[in-house]
């Protein structure tokens, strides 16, 4: 797998892998209802709570020194060799596994499914750190991050990997664990974590072979062709060399490569990324109420929206009668504000049935009323109300709801969400009207694939889900802490 593949799956694998692994036994299930409403029968939560050492994963103290920190990973990586070496398994993990001592010391009573959704989320976790996903500055390193990466490349490596898998000698893992510290301090940058990237550049070489192979009178002239390319590489090198360059930074901050531009490192397409990065060469404006919002749109009454399940309740929300006249659009455009405080990008934010053949309805975090930070799901973009401008959207709320006792996504960051109802015998979710400049930034947000797979069934999807009340009130969703909203530039100017 490629650096490239493992960006566009890595973020995802911990939500399945949930639902894939500990499958419901016939007698968990249980009719009680949660957060005090009325749902579909759930599984009841069997989890242990995880070892503390687990919780402490993310926490790393400043003071650490970079050399009592990479130590500290060898001889953890030393012993972990020493006392896996003799009872390798070579193998996917089995159900003895979780009566060995090393396992006990490292997870402590947890199941084995929630001790392989723990190194799927510190894989995910790691893979954040080392390209920078989600902070404020993707161009400075500092030595307290470079330790939290060590820390959290042992934990993945010699807690969760050879514990479960036994003892794995490859190259890979190797330096991960033993020399990741000493390769950021080195080189001072992490965009060549792509492996992808630096496979491309073997073009070039190949282009070269296939120029000189085979090709001419003699070896002296397939010499000189050959000789043409890295002549011109050497050149701009010394080009660059002569330029004046940056001053020094600070002890104990390593300066990483330029940035041209914020966006998605992985070049996933969701809602800002690539967009944010045309945005930002363009002079984006400093917040959303200065975007223009005109364009073409579709012009409806109230009571021909109120045919749609979803917006059955939408004249209520907007204090509009059935012949009331709205203009409504696919998309809406926001400036995002990132909790981490990165530099602001421009979203594009969806609501429509088709668009390229599919449905799209985009989850986002917004601002309600009373300044608290809430989730919904977009089903309405408006451009006008009753023949007045205005850009605001009509969403479905959703609440946060209490995780599962000893839920391994909860510890790692993951907000568990269910849809909010204005009451006990609403069949849809309720519907709010929100101004487009209090959408804070667009969302990830996943199904609960092990609540779902507990009730309907390990093959049960979203799309044939039963469109009863008790199955909307029975639904949880999970935020997705490791998607990449702002990373470091895969391509990075210098």
């Amino acid at each position: 797998m490629t650096g490239r593949s493992w960006r566009h799956f890595s973020v995802f694998w911990p939500f399945i892998v949930a639902g894939a692994v500990g499958p419901a036994a016939p007698d968990e299930h249980s009719n009680t209802g949660s957060d005090s409403m009325e749902v579909a029968p759930t599984r009841a939560a069997t989890h242990l709570q995880a070892h503390s050492s687990d919780s402490g994963a993310d926490s790393v103290d400043g003071d650490v020194q970079s050399e009592s920190g990479r130590d500290a990973a060898l001889a953890a990586a030393a012993t972990a060799e020493e006392e896996m070496a003799t009872n390798s398994t070579a193998g996917l993990p089995g159900p003895n596994v979780v009566h060995t001592q090393r396992y006990k010391d490292v997870f402590g009573g947890v199941p084995l499914h929630d001790a392989v959704l723990t190194t799927f989320c510190r894989a995910a976790q790691l893979g954040g750190q080392l390209f920078g996903d989600n902070v404020a500055d993707t161009t400075v390193l500092s030595e307290t991050e470079i330790v939290a990466m060590e820390e959290n490349a042992v934990a993945l490596g010699v807690d969760c990997i050879q514990t479960l898998y036994g003892h794995i000698n490859t190259t890979k893992l190797h330096r991960l664990i033993a020399h990741l510290g000493d390769e950021l301090r080195g080189r001072g940058n992490l965009w060549e974590g792509d492996t992808s990237e630096n496979e491309r550049l073997h073009a070039s070489c190949k282009r070269m072979f296939r120029r000189t192979n085979k090709r001419g009178p003699g070896v002296a002239l397939q010499m000189m062709r050959c000789e043409e390319s890295p002549s011109a590489v050497l050149q701009e090198l010394q080009d660059a060399d002569a330029e004046p360059h940056a001053e020094d930074q600070p002890d104990g901050v390593v300066q990483t490569a330029h940035v041209s531009g914020s966006g998605n490192a992985n070049g996933l397409r969701r809602g800002g990324g690539r967009e944010g990065d045309a945005a930002v060469a363009t002079a984006l404006p400093a917040q959303t109420s200065d975007i223009s919002f005109s364009g073409r749109g579709t012009r409806s009454t109230v009571a021909e929206l109120r045919a749609t399940w979803a917006l059955e309740r939408v004249g209520e929300a907007l204090c509009l009668a059935d012949d009331t006249h709205v203009t409504h659009h696919k998309t809406v455009r926001i400036i995002a504000r990132f909790e981490w405080h990165a530099p602001a990008v421009m979203q594009h934010l969806r609501a429509t049935n088709s668009f390229i053949g599919k449905s799209w309805f985009s989850w986002v975090l917004y601002k309600g009323l009373d300044d608290g930070v809430r989730w919904g799901r977009l089903r309405l973009v408006l451009r006008s109300v009753a023949g007045q401008a205005r850009s605001c959207v009509v969403l479905q709320r959703l609440r946060r709801v209490a995780g599962r006792p000893g839920c391994i996504l909860s510890e790692f960051g993951c907000v568990r969400l269910a849809w909010a109802f204005d009451s006990d015998v609403d069949m849809y979710p309720s519907l709010e009207v929100v101004n487009a400049e209090r959408i804070l930034r667009e969302e990830d947000v996943q199904t609960d694939w092990y609540d779902r797979a507990a009730r309907l069934g390990l093959r049960a999807m979203p799309s044939d889900r039963c469109t009863s009340a008790t199955e909307w009130r029975a639904a949880r969703f999970f935020t997705n802490p490791f998607f990449p909203w702002t990373s470091r530039s895969m391509r990075p100017g210098f």
